[in-house]
């Protein structure tokens, strides 16, 4: 059973809490496997997790009871979540939309149980398919199709790329994964004969897929399963650079690959950065404040590329005046 993000063990620790009430006192293998949780991990976090959860004022006479007694579990003062909460009308359709998401990308005839939920939650919400579409742009193409097929039958892809950071295109011969959302993008994660790893191709830059019988072939030893560090990791060689911006421009410090934040006491932040490409970071350059200076970049990016970038936008504006 592969890892959890936090979110998801929050998530799945709190779905559990009606159904053991219900069953007076599960195993915490039926638990595990019920809720496709690692067993191993279980134990632990019913109670160093789920015992710290309560609603307001989360004094103690409001926070979840956890009892296990020879591998049994029982939960006390949680009848405020012994029956499921009422969904509002927003959050309705913010289900059925995410579940309509996961429809397509698995295709309609994959998941029956998905698809019967998905018309019962419709029907409570007054939705139809006449009335209610979920439309995403990087999956109207018939390359789409391709790239599906490709990974239901575990073979290889050609790809034609457009590489935002580089600023090129180029071919990557790939053996897919699975689709991925990531900060609202849906990712095709593959392993990269030319980058020799795992990557994530964003599905709007995928110019052309080509498919192919050669069945994936991985090297032993290669990573698997994505991780959130992948959202960084997007196909292009990485540059450390680093760069004192502003206190109005700190918002790059949550939006951006990071790997070290250092402040002056004159207020500027001196960040260190990976930059996947000079094109990437000329664009960055022009979001920032005329005062973002670079202090230290390998020697393909000059330290005064704010400037020339700056330079060579004034002279197209002559040129086309």
């Amino acid at each position: 059973m592969g890892k959890l993000k936090a979110s998801e063990k929050l998530e799945r620790l709190l779905s559990m809490i009606p159904w053991i009430m219900d069953n007076d006192g599960p195993s915490l293998n039926s638990i595990a496997h019920r809720f496709e949780y690692p067993e191993e991990l279980l134990l632990d976090d019913l109670t160093k997790v789920l015992f710290m959860v309560g609603p307001y004022p989360h004094t103690p006479d409001t926070l979840i009871e956890v009892i296990i007694e020879d591998g049994r579990v029982w939960i006390d003062q949680a009848e405020w979540l012994a029956r499921p909460i009422r969904l509002t009308p927003e959050q309705g359709f913010s289900l059925l939309r995410k579940a309509k998401t996961l429809e397509i990308f698995h295709g309609e005839n994959t998941w029956r149980d998905l698809s019967r939920a998905i018309e019962k939650l419709g029907k409570a919400l007054g939705q139809s398919s006449e009335t209610f579409e979920v439309d995403i742009p990087e999956l109207r193409n018939a390359d789409w199709s391709v790239i599906r097929h490709s990974i239901e039958t575990e073979t290889q892809l050609t790809l034609s790329y457009y590489s935002y950071s580089a600023d090129e295109t180029s071919i990557r011969n790939v053996h897919p994964v699975e689709i991925l959302n990531r900060d609202s993008n849906h990712y095709l994660y593959a392993y990269c004969d030319t980058a020799n790893d795992y990557r994530l191709f964003r599905l709007d830059r995928i110019l052309k897929a080509d498919p192919s019988s050669d069945p994936n072939c991985v090297p032993k030893g290669s990573r698997k399963e994505s991780t959130d560090d992948d959202s960084w990791d997007l196909g292009g060689e990485e540059s450390l650079v680093t760069i004192k911006i502003q206190t109005s421009d700190s918002w790059i410090l949550s939006t951006y690959p990071i790997q070290e934040v250092s402040h002056s006491e004159d207020g500027s932040i001196e960040v260190k950065l990976l930059v996947t490409g000079i094109a990437w970071l000329q664009r960055l350059l022009i979001r920032l404040s005329p005062e973002t200076v670079i202090l230290e970049a390998p020697d393909h990016i000059p330290l005064d590329l704010a400037k020339r970038t700056a330079q060579a936008i004034s002279g197209r504006y002559k040129e086309n005046s």
